[in-house]
C-alpha cells in the first residue's frame, strides 16, 4: 500500500471519530434527558475528559501549525470536546434541578 493511500485511509478514519463519538454520547444524553437526573454520573470523570479533550485539541492545532496537515485531527478533537462539554452542561443542569 502506498504512503498516499495510507494517509488517505488514516485521514478518513480520523474523520470518523466525531461520528463514532456522537453515537457513543447519545445513550448518555438520552438517559440524562429522560431521567432529568445526573446523580449516577461522576462529574469528576467528565471534567477530566474535558481537560483531556482540550489537551488533544491544543496538540492538534500545534501540529497543524507546525506541519500543515492535520485538519481531520483538529475537527475530531474539537467535536469530541464539544460533546464532552455538552455532557458536562447536562450533568450540571440536571444536578441543579434535583436540588430544588
Amino acid at each position: 500500500m502506498s504512503l498516499e493511500s495510507m494517509n488517505f485511509i488514516a485521514n478518513f478514519l480520523q474523520s470518523c471519530v466525531p461520528v463514532l463519538s456522537l453515537i457513543a454520547y447519545i445513550p448518555q444524553w438520552r438517559k440524562l434527558i429522560r431521567s432529568k437526573s445526573s446523580n449516577d454520573i461522576s462529574i469528576h470523570a467528565w471534567i477530566i475528559w474535558c481537560l483531556s479533550g482540550a489537551f488533544a485539541l491544543f496538540y492538534a492545532i500545534v501540529q497543524h501549525r507546525m506541519t500543515g496537515p492535520g485538519l481531520a485531527l483538529i475537527f475530531s478533537s474539537a467535536t469530541t470536546l464539544l460533546f464532552v462539554l455538552i455532557t458536562v452542561w447536562m450533568v450540571f443542569k440536571y444536578a441543579k434541578k434535583n436540588r430544588r
